[in-house]
């Protein structure tokens, strides 16, 4: 009695060696979760719009906050995964005003996007 059902497709054949596993890069998981953020701010974008039947306005200024978020982060990890002989004074001068400009920004639009956002509920 043969199991022909348990065989696998390329039994009899040598398997071929695989190419070792190799994370991805910190810029690239930090700009994967900015990508998740969006994805579930547009989740809840259209769950609110299919059960109103209307869109909510004026919340450009909340909607770029994940990607200066992401712009800050990304500064911040170019200068701590730089070679030390990588982190010039200059380097971390820039690193400091691109994450307190991004930070600056970030505030910013909160203040502007909150009331916009609180308005759509009559607020």
């Amino acid at each position: 009695m043969s199991d022909e059902h348990n065989k696998t497709p390329n039994s009899g054949q040598e398997e071929q060696p695989r190419e070792p596993y190799t994370p991805a890069s910190p810029l690239k998981r930090i700009w994967a979760w900015v990508g998740v953020v969006y994805m579930v701010i547009i989740v809840f974008l259209m769950t609110y719009m299919y059960g109103t039947g209307s869109y909510l306005h004026g919340i450009a200024a909340l909607m770029l906050i994940p990607a200066l978020g992401g712009g800050a982060a990304s500064a911040v990890c170019l200068w701590v995964t730089a070679p030390q002989e990588g982190r010039t004074p200059a380097r971390r001068a820039m690193m400091i005003l691109i994450t307190a400009l991004c930070l600056a920004l970030i505030i910013v639009n909160l203040i502007n996007g909150i009331p916009a956002l609180l308005a759509n509920f009559g607020g």
